[in-house]
């Protein structure tokens, strides 16, 4: 029992050692460490998203695809398009490998194939989107369908296959139009307006004024909707109208496009610095530059507030104010600004140049914290099958104690059954025994008068008998057979002659004055064994009464005082006789 103790012990111990170990991954419920929180200033503040996800992830606040996801998205707000595409992947990645989300796994292929496009990766694009149309279609999500065929719409454009280019931009608008969804419906619109961009610049005037025509009917569903976010119509508008004023005015039909213009003017949305800029293409095809400048000219102040004027968008603006200025011969002011986009240029691309220094910075210190973490991983998964191993060990080694107490415990209880059966069967040997000595005593006088009595009688048969056969000559010669063993036997055991070593058949065949071959054969027939059976018999039985007197001899002992050789020999015999050795008889004696 006090191994199972011990073995108990061992495993609370294990047990209370791994709490330990596991109490380092305790996960505290902080808010701030939330998909949703991060979610939410990832695009204003993208440097303290990605702080806190890295402590989100050490803290194991949030599942590792949804921190590599908002790092993706984090990334692609600071322009670090590989990093974003590096993230993305790897969120897509773990879904793959998972498949306990295939929603997600659906939305991860639409950010691989856009984040491809943007680092002109086209074929590489059009792989993740063909992919997640197929998942597309067995989820039956239209919204990320539309997404990936105009992503593969602008991916042929960019490579010159302007008509698939413009065959996956009507499949987008087709799969999207006469949706009800506010989402899908506010998705078709700026698809709508995309493609007339594209037209535009293609020169497909009429096919844009057609689109422009959809998307404003689509504009007053959506304006009908109770839902629909404030401002968002007004904005629709606004840019809608400063578009089609444009386009009336290349198709040279200038009052029109003054009345659309009139209409974008009449939007709150035209009064704010992104809206200013919708009017901007059309004033300068139209020759107003000087409303050109002054709505450039309010854009401008308000990026300068923003503190953000290394970007493309700026330089558009400082574009269309030089091409306003030669228009108006204005050539030292167009040299001036000339200027100012040469050195925003430059300042742009000592920008980009360190931005891809700190992406590849950033990229090689994820590839180091990722083979520390793998390295950690596999240290752990080193203790926990350590730790296994030592269980397994210990609880093979109780099982192995119990069953060896098991079986001592089974060998004790056997043992005393056959100790106590060993004692009852000495027992009714000696009441044999004295019974039949006292029969003995008794039947000699009785067959004394009988023999002289038929003495005579056998006398004057003597005669007839002599034509007896062998088989009652043969039975006759049993019957003395056993008359004269018991009288053998009773020498030997009252004498104690067994008990010599040296003691031989011939010796015991010279009391009873028989030949070698009668007396194996009388000792056969009397006994069932031969004469070595016969003798270690006894002193197998003598043995087991000096067990009993003398508990407090040795085996080697015994063995010498029964007439054995050596206590192999004891062992051996007795162990054949009664099933255990002498050793465990002695034991098992004690307990009775």
């Amino acid at each position: 029992m006090k191994y199972i103790h011990l073995g108990v012990c061992i495993c609370i111990f294990l047990f209370v050692h791994n709490q330990i170990l596991r109490a380092d991954e305790t996960v505290s419920d902080d808010s701030l460490y939330t998909a949703e929180y991060i979610n939410s200033i990832y695009i204003a503040q993208p440097k303290r998203a990605l702080q806190l996800l890295d402590e989100a992830e050490n803290r194991k606040a949030i599942p590792l695809r949804i921190i590599n996801e908002l790092r993706s998205l984090s990334y692609s707000n600071m322009y670090m398009n590989k990093l974003a595409f590096m993230y993305a992947r790897k969120a897509y990645l773990l879904d793959s490998i998972s498949q306990k989300d295939p929603k997600h796994l659906l939305k991860m292929t639409v950010h691989l194939a856009e984040f491809s496009a943007m680092m002109s990766k086209y074929n590489e694009s059009m792989r993740y989107a063909l992919d997640g149309i197929r998942q597309a279609q067995e989820l039956g999500n239209r919204e990320a369908k539309a997404r990936l065929f105009f992503c593969m719409g602008e991916n042929n454009w960019r490579l010159s296959f302007k008509d698939k280019a413009y065959d996956y931009f009507d499949r987008t608008i087709k799969l999207l139009r006469g949706s009800n969804k506010m989402r899908e419906m506010m998705l078709l619109s700026y698809y709508y307006g995309a493609e007339m961009s594209f037209l535009m610049n293609d020169s497909r005037v009429k096919e844009a004024l057609e689109l422009a025509f959809e998307r404003e009917k689509l504009i007053k569903r959506l304006e009908a909707l109770p839902q629909i976010p404030e401002g968002y119509v007004d904005g629709q508008y606004s840019y809608l109208y400063a578009k089609l004023a444009y386009i009336y005015y290349v198709e040279k039909k200038n009052a029109q496009a003054e009345q659309y213009y009139q209409k974008y003017l009449s939007k709150k949305e035209s009064h704010t610095p992104d809206g200013k800029m919708y009017s901007v293409p059309y004033l300068m095809i139209s020759e107003q530059y000087e409303k050109a400048l002054e709505k450039c000219k309010g854009f401008k102040e308000w990026m300068r507030t923003q503190q953000d004027t290394l970007n493309e968008q700026y330089l558009t603006v400082l574009q269309h104010e030089v091409k306003a200025y030669l228009g108006m011969h204005h050539y030292k002011e167009a040299a001036a600004i000339r200027g100012t986009i040469l050195a925003i240029t430059d300042s742009i691309n000592c920008r980009d140049r360190n931005n891809a220094a700190l992406e590849l910075n950033a990229m090689y210190g994820a590839s180091e914290k990722e083979e520390y973490i793998a390295q950690q991983a596999f240290q752990l998964r080193i203790k926990n099958i350590s730790l296994a191993f030592m269980v397994c060990i210990v609880l093979l080694t109780l099982f192995i104690l119990w069953r060896l107490w098991r079986f001592n415990k089974t060998i004790k209880y056997k043992n005393r059954m056959l100790a106590k059966l060993i004692n009852e069967k000495l027992a009714d040997k000696e009441k044999r025994d004295q019974q039949s000595e006292e029969y003995e005593q008794f039947a000699i006088s009785s067959e004394i008068e009988l023999e002289d009595r038929l003495l005579e009688k056998e006398q004057e048969e003597q005669c007839e008998s002599s034509d007896e056969d062998d088989t009652e000559v043969a039975s006759g010669e049993k019957d003395e057979n056993r008359q004269i063993f018991k009288e053998l036997n009773r020498i030997v055991v009252q004498d104690r002659l067994y008990l010599s070593p040296e003691l031989s058949r011939e010796d015991l065949a010279q009391i009873v004055h028989l030949n070698n071959v009668r007396f194996a054969r009388m000792i056969k027939e009397c006994t069932g064994t031969n004469f070595n059976g016969y003798i270690n018999e006894l002193r197998i039985d003598y043995a087991i009464q000096l067990l009993k007197t003398h508990p407090h001899y040795t085996i080697r002992a015994i063995a010498d005082e029964a007439g054995f050789n050596s206590a192999p020999i004891l062992y051996s015999l007795f162990k054949k006789k009664t099933g255990m050795t002498p050793y465990e008889f002695k034991k098992a004696q004690e307990s009775l």
